[in-house]
């Protein structure tokens, strides 16, 4: 795995092993990934005890509906997934629930296809440093964003009731570990 600057902070987290584990498993498909990318708050060196661990794994070129047809493999031992398909072709979303309690979503892209964009900072995890380039990238989701499509997928009932839960917890805990200022 690359290192990025941050990594030291993110090593701290119990969420580590299961990042490492997640990019070890895109590794051992050399024939289906291209590389792995880290997005969100790890990416910036940031996180908690709670955050997501957020990736990419890229498929070759051509190769997408096999790594899609193969995404289970990511995700061996998981308590339970969640699948979320959107309009694009080429692109979805594989994520999972660990046994430690680690959310980790990882959208299957195929390099340079299905109009992904990358929001915000982007870690190259594995593969060539150019691999961000082949995808469009955006301006940082801001956290309205983020909870108007949550909101959106709960009003279309496109969220699993664990998956809901989960995330009914996290927003407790958040509301506990930094409380609002009054």
């Amino acid at each position: 795995m690359h290192d990025w600057p941050g990594r030291a902070h993110v090593e701290t987290l119990r969420l580590w092993p299961e990042l490492v584990q997640t990019v070890e498993r895109i590794q051992s498909r050399p024939d289906l990934y291209a590389g792995a990318l880290l997005l969100g708050s790890l990416s910036r060196g940031e996180g908690d005890a709670i955050s997501d661990v957020d990736t990419v794994a890229v498929a070759h070129t051509g190769k997408w509906q096999d790594a899609w047809d193969a995404r289970h493999q990511l995700s061996v031992g998981a308590l339970v997934t969640f699948d979320r398909y959107g309009e694009r072709r080429r692109i979805a979303g594989h994520s999972w629930l660990t046994p430690t309690l680690v959310k980790i979503e990882c959208l299957i892209a195929e390099r340079g296809g299905g109009g992904t964009r990358l929001a915000g900072d982007v870690v190259v995890l594995l593969g060539e440093q150019d691999l961000p380039n082949a995808f469009e990238q955006v301006p940082p989701f801001t956290r309205e964003d983020i909870d108007a499509y949550a909101a959106e997928l709960r009003e279309k009932d496109e969220i699993s009731e664990i998956e809901r839960a989960y995330g009914d917890l996290i927003a407790l805990l958040r509301r506990e570990v930094r409380p609002t200022p009054d």
